[in-house]
Formats: C-alpha cells, sequence, structure tokens
C-alpha cells in the first residue's frame, strides 16, 4: 500500500504589492513574439483583518518564445510572502486562468509563482525592480516562465 504524505502547511506574512510593469528578454525574442511579458497587481494581506487571507488581482500576459502566448489571471492567492528592508521582495503563488492564443482550450488547472523584487522602494531612479514567474497546467508541464528586468512602470512591495 502506498504511503500517505501530509503536505506541508504553508502560511501568508502581512505584504502588499501593487504596480504594472514590463520586463523584455531579448533571448525570448523572435518574428512571431515580442519577448515581452507584462503584469498587473494588486494584492494584499492583513492577518488582523478580515477576509484573514491573501486577496487582490494578478494578471500576466505573456509574449516569450518557449512559452505560451496569452494572459493569465490570478483565480486565487493562496500564499503571500514578503521579506526585506532595502528591497523589499514578496512571492505569491495560487490558481490561474489562462486566454491563450497558441494553446488548446481543453487544458486547464493552471498555477502560478511569482516574485517581485522592489529595488527602489524610495521611488528613486536606480536599480530597476526584478520579476520572475512560472506557470505550471495540472499535469505539472510547465507552460510559460520568465525572469527579467523591468524596462517599464513601476512595482511597490510592502514587506511584512
Amino acid at each position: 500500500m502506498p504511503s500517505a504524505n501530509i503536505p506541508s502547511l504553508h502560511h501568508s506574512t502581512r505584504s502588499r504589492v501593487t504596480g504594472s510593469a514590463t520586463v523584455a528578454i531579448q533571448s525570448r525574442q523572435d518574428a512571431a513574439h515580442t519577448g515581452k511579458f507584462a503584469i498587473k497587481v494588486d494584492a494584499t494581506f492583513d492577518p488582523s483583518a478580515a477576509p484573514f487571507y491573501p486577496s487582490g488581482s494578478l494578471s500576466i500576459r505573456v509574449d516569450l518564445t518557449d512559452s505560451v502566448k496569452g494572459t493569465f489571471v490570478a483565480k486565487t492567492i493562496e500564499v503571500m510572502n514578503s521579506y526585506g528592508k532595502h528591497n523589499p521582495t514578496v512571492v505569491l503563488t495560487g490558481k490561474c486562468d489562462g486566454d491563450l492564443t497558441n494553446q488548446p482550450a481543453a487544458v486547464k488547472g493552471y498555477h502560478y509563482w511569482i516574485m517581485i523584487a522592489d529595488d527602489k522602494p524610495d521611488g528613486t531612479a536606480g536599480t530597476p525592480d526584478v520579476i520572475s514567474f512560472v506557470i505550471c497546467d495540472s499535469t505539472g508541464d510547465r507552460v510559460a516562465y520568465g525572469s527579467g528586468l523591468v524596462i517599464q512602470g513601476d512595482l511597490q512591495v510592502s514587506p511584512n
């Protein structure tokens, strides 16, 4: 008889992230792809206030080689953790839907993981913000991913 494992219990920390940004990755550009991904986010978690779990919105628009092309919209924010003082960083994970232009509609059950580093929390010029994400389908196959420096827009992260 196979052994059953109890999954790890993950909890969120007080966090807030807002903004929109575009990342360009030259090596992920070709005749059919711009080599860019863009995000819009407005998410928060305050453990002392209702609804007592992370909430908000997140969308990731992907136009990169070696990834499906389309827009992913978060249905849930299951875990949200932030840390850091000088470049506050937040990690979010949850379920999302995909509106895809080059993927069969039958694929369902997407999950996302995204990390956002606010490299200029005081709003001054300097090191660009950094975004990294991965999206997998219900079978665990990676369907989209990317990491890079923000070329347009700004993100604000308020850690716990």
